[in-house]
């Protein structure tokens, strides 16, 4: 019963502030559509969106994973020689800050309306989550652990596979829930901006052509993908948080 009231409060809720915003906002219905309007174009639209969803889940899926490749890359690399963090991380801090907008027009500039442009943003946005989420996880390694590791003379290696990086292990999912729903979100964006394929030009198309219900469609399914990736990353990460079950766990 808790479960489907979790599922049908919020549905509720967002259906019924949408109502009220069409009933006292006086907009017409091509700035904000009826949700059985929307639905339906999901449906009549299918083929359509279906295509550019595709494209901006590549875009999303190859971001992501440089995010992570390069995020968790890092935060190793300034586990086993902590002197480059203080030789990368202000780049790294410097790259987070960077408006987007500037970054997609070099970027364009450089690589064009490309798979590497548009992955390059949606990784820019989600590594220094991952970088920072798993540095603090490497540095939540029990003391204990590691002292046990000192007095048995273990390498690095067999120190960070062993005590470190199971550790790290919530923290590293936790951005994930962060870094893989917001992939979806940055790949739009992205693709608004320099596109000719995807969500985000689904959104540019319908806006040149007044179909507010066509972009409501679009913020639905992205907004519905993001959730059901956030879902999805939290029950893995429960899954594998091997602290559980620890009774010394507060």
């Amino acid at each position: 019963m808790s479960l489907v009231l979790r599922v049908v409060a919020p549905i509720a809720s967002v259906l019924g502030l949408w109502y009220l915003a069409i009933a006292f906002s006086g907009l017409p219905a091509f700035v904000i559509p009826k949700p059985e309007r929307v639905l339906d174009v999901l449906w009549v639209d299918r083929v359509f969106i279906f295509t550019h969803l595709l494209a901006t889940l590549q875009v999303a899926a190859v971001g992501f994973l440089w995010a992570n490749i390069v995020g968790i890359g890092l935060a190793v690399l300034f586990d086993l020689l902590p002197f480059t963090r203080h030789m990368l991380m202000p780049a790294a801090i410097t790259l987070r800050n960077v408006p987007y907008i500037a970054l997609i027009s070099v970027l364009m500039l450089a690589f064009g309306d490309s798979l590497v442009s548009k992955t390059t943003i949606v990784a820019l946005s989600g590594f220094f989550p991952v970088l920072v989420n798993t540095m603090q996880g490497l540095r939540s390694a029990d003391e204990v652990q590691l002292d046990r590791m000192r007095i048995l003379n273990a390498s690095w290696w067999q120190t960070f596979s062993q005590v470190r990086l199971p550790y790290a292990v919530p923290a590293i999912v936790a951005a994930q829930e962060i870094t893989g729903s917001g992939a979806i979100i940055v790949a739009i964006a992205a693709e608004w901006m320099i596109s000719s394929s995807g969500l985000g030009y689904v959104i540019n198309h319908a806006m040149q052509n007044y179909r507010g219900d066509q972009v409501y469609a679009v913020a639905l399914l992205a907004t519905g993908l993001s959730f059901l990736i956030y879902s999805f990353v939290h029950w893995l990460g429960r899954r594998l948080d091997w602290r559980a079950g620890d009774p010394r766990r507060g």
